[in-house]
């Protein structure tokens, strides 16, 4: 099967105009008409990653993040970026990335991971009401529980073995939520005009954290790698009609708990 024709399934589902207009989506390195048999699944294209694709001869890597990013003024070896391009060509190797497109596509992974924390139905925190998409999920909780049980709660239902909370009491009642995977703590005003007891992303930086518990808004941290690395399991889901051979590849978190 071609490229181009597992990428039309792909899209089809999570289209790119449903990104955001700052990402880079779609295939960024390689050939749209290439036989495709194997596709290795990696948060990001590491060199570890792209390694081991090419040991397992591996076709295509479908990252969640963009390798290519930022505009490229060289291509070398010397340079990590410029090392793992050079890989790829050398081994032939396409890239696709599906990002945000992804994120906030309905039943895309925002919505996936609300699943995986028994969220069954939610509302789009910023709706695009032209594209039908948008970032980030709100949902109303059954019942009302304490926020420390809701953290257990999380760490169970997502295999996480911490979390950073920023809250004064760890005892109050959270029923309304607001999340998104990723990193999105620039949203957490928009969350707090929504009226929720509680926001939940990652990558979440000293004074926005400071700013919103003065703001009387309890956080959780819950990771950039934590919250998307089961990317891979959406996908297959969706391409696994195809005769195709998949295997998943990750480094691991970035940060470790010592």
């Amino acid at each position: 099967m071609r490229a181009k024709d597992i990428i039309k399934v792909i899209e089809e589902k999570f289209p790119l105009v449903n990104a955001e207009d700052w990402d880079n989506v779609g295939l960024l390195v390689g050939d749209i008409n290439k036989e495709i048999k194997k596709i290795q699944f990696s948060i990001d294209a590491t060199v570890e990653a792209i390694e081991n694709a090419i040991k397992l001869n591996v076709d295509m890597i479908i990252t969640h993040h963009p390798i290519i990013f930022k505009a490229i003024k060289s291509i070398r070896e010397q340079e990590t970026l410029g090392k793992k391009l050079r890989k790829l060509i050398k081994n032939d190797i396409n890239v696709y990335c599906i990002h945000t497109n992804l994120d906030s596509t309905k039943n895309g992974l925002n919505d996936w991971v609300l699943k995986k924390i028994g969220i069954e139905e939610s509302k789009i925190l910023d709706l695009n009401e032209e594209k039908g998409s948008g970032i980030g999920r709100l949902y109303t909780l059954e019942e009302e529980t304490k926020l420390i049980n809701y953290i257990q709660k999380l760490k169970k239902d997502l295999s996480i073995r911490d979390l950073r909370v920023i809250s004064k009491n760890l005892d109050k009642n959270v029923r309304k939520v607001a999340l998104i995977n990723g990193s999105a703590m620039s949203y957490w005003r928009l969350a707090k005009a929504k009226n929720v007891d509680l926001f939940i992303t990652g990558d979440i930086g000293y004074h926005d954290a400071l700013d919103a518990l003065e703001n009387g808004l309890s956080v959780i941290d819950f990771g950039h790698y934590e919250s998307e690395n089961f990317f891979d399991e959406l996908l297959k889901k969706e391409l696994n009609s195809l005769d195709l051979e998949f295997f998943v590849f990750n480094d691991g978190p970035v940060f470790n708990f010592l």
